[in-house]
């Protein structure tokens, strides 16, 4: 018997979306950049908003030539973000920042490194004990480790992600909340996660002074969150004028190319030429 032909409309919906076929293409790319050696993780230090001092590093991930690359790091993350590949990539990441941690303090440079934690990774059950065990094998305490988390990475399970978080601070780990104000449920995050401190997203930095509500956004953020015991990182401080403000704000720590840009990590001492205090001198971020 012959069968019925297939009509537009299923067909339609048998082909792939444009963005099945963009998240496809980005895996893709990813698995063939990891293998090929193409990212590489760049520094960029977090200072002492009182003194200037650098006291922390936060790793991003670059493309070793940009210029062979036309979409940003960002972009590809993001599009893999809650796909599994995204695992190995972070696994890497988390070996390259704590080898150049331990390098820094190696060289006599006492720096926390800061590393960026996906929504797909937040969630594993065994993420704690893969980090003790990445943190032993570099010689490094749990404390030289700050870990940033979106809002977005708790939202699946907020009760689940509390349990986590409260492991991981007591493992000595520090938590941050990263991009600040522009998810859905930070005030959520504040009131009931063990974090550490809140970072101030550039968007809102950039802004200070083209939009007054963002100086009242700011200026509020910074309050409330020494009411709650925590610190605040502005990002992407660029100019003195943004500096003066978010300082008369009580902003603790800055980070940005007002300061410095982000640099490999065996450039890292020699551009803070000993800025970054002991242990003993000061807490770091």
């Amino acid at each position: 018997m012959d069968q019925p032909p297939v009509t537009a409309a299923r067909d339609e919906r048998r082909s792939p979306t444009p963005a099945a076929v963009h998240k496809r293409d980005a895996i893709r790319r990813l698995k063939e950049a990891l293998a090929a050696d193409r990212f590489v993780l760049h520094y960029q230090p977090i200072v002492d908003a009182h003194d200037g001092r650098a006291v922390s590093a936060e790793a991003l991930l670059r493309w070793r030539s940009e210029d062979a690359e036309q979409d940003s790091v960002q972009e590809l993350l993001h599009s893999v973000e809650r796909s599994p590949v995204i695992f190995k990539l972070e696994n890497w990441a988390l070996d390259q920042a704590l080898r150049a941690a331990r390098g820094w303090l190696d060289a006599g440079l006492a720096l926390r490194v800061g590393v960026n934690l996906s929504a797909r990774e937040f969630p594993r059950a065994d993420l704690g004990g893969r980090l003790r065990y990445r943190l032993s094998a570099s010689g490094l305490p749990p404390s030289a480790l700050a870990l940033e988390i979106t809002e977005s990475s708790a939202m699946s399970d907020f009760e689940a992600a509390a349990d986590r978080l409260e492991r991981l601070a007591a493992m000595g780990i520090e938590l941050w909340l990263d991009d600040f104000g522009t998810g859905h449920s930070s005030l959520e995050w504040l009131s009931r996660l063990p974090t550490h401190g809140l970072k101030i997203p550039g968007t809102f930095v950039k802004r200070l002074f083209k939009e007054p509500r963002c100086q009242v956004i700011v200026r509020r953020a910074i309050e409330m969150a020494h009411d709650l015991g925590l610190r605040v990182v502005a990002e992407e401080v660029e100019t003195p004028q943004q500096r003066d403000y978010l300082a008369k704000c009580g902003c603790d720590l800055f980070q940005g190319f007002l300061y410095y840009a982000a640099m490999p990590a065996e450039e890292l001492p020699r551009a803070l030429a000993g800025a970054a205090a002991p242990p003993s001198a000061r807490s770091l971020p």
